[in-house]
């Protein structure tokens, strides 16, 4: 204890003591506040936790009460439009009705009177309700007739529940032959089944705050105080609780309006329901006395070591900050060691030694940084490439497996057009034949064969079968020169580098670009005699693709392209020039950057002439580029014949 006072001893208190001794207090308040208002929270919370509680459950109360109401309603129009129930009814035989009431499953007790209201027999079901009644009172009667169907709700006299009563006309081709009744209790059963489920007491209550039916075994008299107690109803956003002791358990009660199942809107009684505070109660207790010994803790325990770290550790560490402070303006100078006995002077000594490291290795970082912006290119070319090229090859895939299962379907309907051509021009000569015997026919027959040619319209059908055919053809032809399109542009079997026909790959190409093209730009070929060109056909189709695809949304209305190709001794050149709108010098030298684009967003990703680029470059080519603003653009491939380095993979 003596160490702990002698630091503050007027004599020897420091600026940095006088600051620890200040501290105490002056997080006292705050602390203690901090505490309260912690508390406080909590407890808000719980009560609005219970709030929200007791509003779910009251509604799934109310809604127990709504859907017994619709089941009842539901249940008297289906029993009272029985034929059983009618006939009976009509014969009026007390014992045939309850025959028939027992064989239905209702949800309440089922009561049958004459068309005068006069009892007639009575069904099985529950216990409790009102007792049974002789006849219906005129007005209860009167106004039935005229509505059809009645629902009313009541509380029981002998305090057992809520009744439901439903009451509606048994009738067949508007003659009326009686009144079928169905009563529902919503009791004591149930509140004491829904208090071992959800844990909390509920009481029905009636406008006078009498208490009609509850889920607590305890008096009348001491109900009916209880209600008289809740008077106020629960508002969500304050969320105070209505505290009720009940012996030596206290419950947050709260107040609800019941549905109104008479469809008047008026005020008939209340849901009440008590939810126990013991757990919250408790709770909270320890939450105040756990924030009290952790409040007490913390100032005793930071009183004492902001006194102690002040005088022992604060200065060298404001020392090595200072250090620290000029390192992060690019001043490596180091740091004095400290006479302080405490690991301090590890500290600083490991501070030197990290500024003599951080010297070194930031001198050796600046280079590799150098090295890995190069690097970091580099991969992100190559993996643009990598990705674009599977994306490609599945695409391939996809394309060569449509073109062939399109390929025998398309085969059949060519080869049966031609068939069904002949068909038809056999038919004409029958049909020709035929016609020049007619006249040696009976007059009879020879004017029904005429008419029954001029009702069936013989010469269109003949002549309109041969359209058909020959647009048959057409549409298979077009078909067929789709499928050979896509078969040669995928090129799956030719992944690897193999002679091929470079002619082949552009018309296959420009077949797909078909639809760009027609109608708007006139492709002009001007072909030369090439070898084959040893080569990845599916990788240079794809750049022929990207070129061409990029020269038609470069042209604006009409336009022209040509295509030319010529052979360079050891190498072949393919040149693709478009009437387009041209490049500036400064798009000239970006175009073959990755992710460049010039058109919109969403319009292209800026990789298609990047991967051309890289293609081309695969196979030991090269590929130029001239361009000027309005008059268009010229791309040139130069490509070796025979590869005789690293293929492409």
């Amino acid at each position: 204890m003596k160490p702990i006072l002698s630091h503050f001893k007027a004599s020897t208190r420091s600026f940095k003591t006088q600051l620890a001794f200040y501290f105490v207090p002056a997080t006292l308040i705050p602390i203690l506040g901090l505490s309260y208002y912690a508390t406080h929270v909590f407890e808000k919370s719980s009560q609005q936790g219970l709030y929200r509680q007791a509003t779910s459950e009251s509604t799934l109360i109310k809604n127990e009460i709504t859907t017994s109401q619709k089941n009842l309603l539901s249940q008297m129009r289906r029993f009272s439009s029985q034929q059983a129930l009618v006939r009976a009814a009509s014969k009026r035989e007390s014992k045939s009705i309850s025959e028939v009431l027992s064989s239905f499953r209702s949800i309440g007790r089922l009561r049958v009177y004459d068309p005068e209201g006069d009892f007639l027999a009575e069904g099985p079901g529950e216990k409790g309700g009102r007792p049974r009644i002789h006849y219906i009172p005129r007005e209860s009667l009167k106004k039935l007739k005229s509505q059809g169907v009645i629902v009313e709700s009541y509380f029981t006299e002998d305090g057992s529940g809520l009744s439901i009563l439903g009451r509606t006309l048994i009738q067949d081709d508007n003659k009326l032959y009686g009144v079928l009744e169905q009563e529902y209790l919503f009791g004591v059963n149930q509140l004491s089944e829904l208090r071992n489920k959800r844990h909390l007491e509920a009481l029905l209550i009636k406008r006078d705050f009498s208490v009609a039916v509850s889920s607590m075994a305890i008096g009348k008299t001491q109900l009916n105080t209880l209600a008289k107690t809740m008077v106020e109803p629960p508002n969500e956003k304050s969320g105070k609780v209505n505290p009720i002791w009940l012996g030596e358990t206290r419950y947050a009660a709260y107040l609800y309006d019941l549905p109104d199942v008479s469809g008047k809107k008026r005020d008939w009684g209340y849901l009440a329901l008590l939810m126990p505070l013991s757990q919250t109660d408790e709770m909270t207790g320890n939450l105040r006395w756990n924030i009290i010994y952790i409040a007490g803790f913390l100032i005793l325990g930071f009183g004492y070591l902001i006194v102690v770290v002040s005088n022992r550790v604060v200065k060298p560490i404001e020392v090595l900050v200072t250090a620290m402070k000029r390192v992060k303006t690019g001043n490596m100078e180091e740091i004095p060691s400290s006479d302080s006995s405490y690991e301090i002077d590890y500290l600083i000594s490991a501070f030197n030694d990290m500024i003599r490291n951080v010297s070194v290795t930031r001198r050796a970082l600046e280079l590799k940084l150098e090295e890995l912006k190069k690097a970091n290119t580099e991969i992100k070319n190559t993996q643009t490439t990598l990705v674009q090229s599977a994306k490609m090859i599945s695409l391939g895939q996809i394309v060569a497996g449509v073109a062939h299962e399109l390929n025998n379907p398309v085969a059949f309907i060519y080869s049966n057009m031609h068939h069904l051509s002949t068909y038809i021009e056999k038919i004409s000569r029958v049909l020709l034949e035929y016609r020049q015997s007619r006249a040696l026919l009976p007059a009879k027959d020879k004017e029904k064969l005429e008419g029954m040619e001029k009702e069936l319209d013989i010469d269109f059908i003949l002549n309109d079968m041969g359209d058909l055919t020959r647009s048959c053809l057409d549409g298979a032809n077009r078909t067929k020169d789709i499928v050979t399109g896509l078969r040669t542009f995928s090129r799956m079997d030719e992944s690897s580098f193999k002679f091929s026909d470079l002619h082949e790959g552009l018309r296959s190409t420009l077949r797909l670009l078909n639809t760009e093209l027609k109608n708007r730009i006139s492709v002009h070929l001007e072909f030369g005699s090439i070898p084959k060109v040893e080569c990845s056909a599916s990788q240079i189709n794809q750049v022929f693709m990207n070129l061409l695809a990029n020269a038609a949304q470069a042209i604006s209305g009409r336009g022209n392209i040509w295509i030319r190709t010529r052979d360079v001794g050891d190498s072949v050149e393919i040149q693709i020039e478009d009437s387009g709108s041209g490049m500036s010098g400064e798009t000239l030298n970006q175009i073959f950057v990755p992710f460049f684009t010039t058109k919109k967003v969403g319009e292209g990703t800026g990789l298609g002439l990047s991967i051309a680029y890289g293609l081309i470059q695969k196979h030991n080519g090269k590929i130029d580029v001239k361009s000027e603003l309005g008059k268009g653009t010229v791309f040139t491939i130069t490509l070796p014949v025979s590869q005789k380095l690293d293929k492409a993979g």
